[in-house]
């Protein structure tokens, strides 16, 4: 028993020692972040969690994943949403596409989280392993659609404003006078 704890005591005062040295040294921490950019970006934007996420969802639905998407072919949509009463979070998961199990999800590849926050709601943005210059534009449109823009950066998704058709008046040709007899 007095053997174990001398060696407890040892190996203790052995690890705050280099602990000690460690921390005295000019090294720094190593880098903890995943693979990818890891990049985490949070924003306040007004609106309820379930109103946002909706606009969101849709955009990304239509726009990465839409007939051209650029998400359609190597990537798969996951998400999930609580009713309001329930407050409102909601996550969206785009997971790399995994062709050898039943389950298509993959490893996460890019996650965006939407919680309440007071009168508005937290919208995180976090890219786990999507390339860099697809994640800056997905973090962009996804800040658009958060703030109720609509439409795809380019017309590859297929989702455009449409603008409201108008009516046209037809010209009654008997308003001029001349009736057939």
């Amino acid at each position: 028993m007095t053997m174990l704890r001398a060696g407890l005591i040892s190996s203790s005062v052995g690890t705050t020692a280099c602990l000690f040295l460690a921390g005295c040294s000019g090294a720094g921490l190593p880098d903890l972040a995943p693979e990818g950019t890891g990049s985490l970006q949070e924003s306040p934007i007004v609106g309820a969690p379930t109103d946002i996420y909706a606009r969101v969802a849709r955009g990304a639905l239509a726009c990465w994943f839409g007939k051209a998407g650029p998400l359609k072919k190597d990537y798969v949509y996951h998400a999930r949403a609580e009713p309001p009463a329930k407050g409102g979070k909601a996550k969206i998961v785009i997971h790399a596409r995994a062709s050898n199990t039943k389950d298509t999800r993959g490893l996460r590849a890019f996650r965006i989280s939407i919680e309440p926050d007071g009168e508005s709601s937290k919208v995180a943005i976090e890219n786990l392993k999507m390339p860099q210059p697809l994640s800056a534009t997905m973090e962009n449109d996804v800040h658009r659609w958060a703030r109720g823009d609509i439409g795809c950066v380019d017309a590859n998704g297929g989702w455009v404003p449409k603008t409201p058709k108008t009516k046209k008046k037809r010209s009654n040709d008997k308003k001029s006078g001349d009736r057939a007899t």
